[in-house]
């Protein structure tokens, strides 16, 4: 009975231990790299799946890109690169996250996020949100990426906003995300413009569509679900506005 005890104390400390190093390792990374195609996915971000690993990271204290978004100027090793393994299956659909150094060396890996639910897309973001629960208890904060525009973006926040030059100010990422009304949001670009989503929390969690922004010549219009259209506008730190006057929307750039 003695030894069960000890062993047992011996277990929870090096379990604590264990968790300690996890935490301190990912915050010793400034940026992940999220994979735009899993492995098992038959195309880029099916599902908007790989755009709702992205946001769920930089949602949880990470500085989530995708591999053309990485910033020209920083430290490759600096970063950590997120593949995400599973597959849907008849009974059981479950998704495991493993984060690797840029040298293919794996840094963490987490726990299978599992679901029952039928429906695959609904299926993979319950997976999904369950792998990152342990992220949630780590409390984690990556430092700043070292970037000579994230800087100056920090340095004139709260500087008169210019919004003259909308056009040039679009978001050049195919994914962008943003806060508002302590709510996050995710741009999406498109064809003709940009996607709105909400992250849904709830039973059903999700990435609910918001509206659609169409660019022609100067103008910049977005149409939500009701085919209400209003005037957009991207300031030059890429913070969205959508609306006129006392109606006027703010959705403030978060990468």
């Amino acid at each position: 009975m003695k030894i069960n005890r000890i062993l047992l104390v011996v277990f929870f400390c090096l379990s604590i231990s264990f968790s300690s190093f996890s935490q301190k390792s990912l915050n010793d990374y400034t940026y992940v790299v999220i994979s735009e195609q899993f492995e098992f996915q038959n195309e880029k971000d099916k599902y908007q799946l790989n755009s709702l690993t992205k946001f769920l990271f930089n949602k949880y204290g990470f500085h989530a890109f995708f591999n053309a978004e990485v910033p020209a100027n920083v430290n490759r090793c600096d970063g950590l690169w997120v593949e995400a393994e599973g597959a849907p299956g008849f009974i059981i659909t479950k998704i495991q996250l493993v984060l690797s150094d840029c040298n293919g060396n794996e840094v963490y890996r987490t726990k299978f996020g599992k679901s029952k639910i039928k429906d695959y897309k609904k299926a993979y973001y319950e997976s999904m949100r369950e792998a990152f629960d342990e992220f949630v208890s780590m409390d984690i904060y990556q430092m700043e990426v070292r970037n000579n525009n994230l800087h100056l973006k920090e340095m004139t926040l709260n500087n008169p906003v210019d919004y003259s030059s909308a056009i040039a100010n679009l978001p050049k990422s195919s994914y962008t995300s943003y806060t508002c009304s302590n709510k996050r949001f995710l741009l999406r670009k498109t064809i003709t413009g940009y996607s709105l989503y909400e992250e849904e929390i709830g039973v059903n969690s999700d990435l609910l569509l918001k509206g659609k922004i169409t660019i022609k010549d100067a103008t910049i219009i977005f149409e939500d679900s009701q085919q209400k259209k209003l005037k957009v506008e991207f300031d030059e730190f890429y913070n969205l506005n959508i609306g006129e006057g006392n109606d006027k929307v703010n959705y403030q750039y978060q990468n």
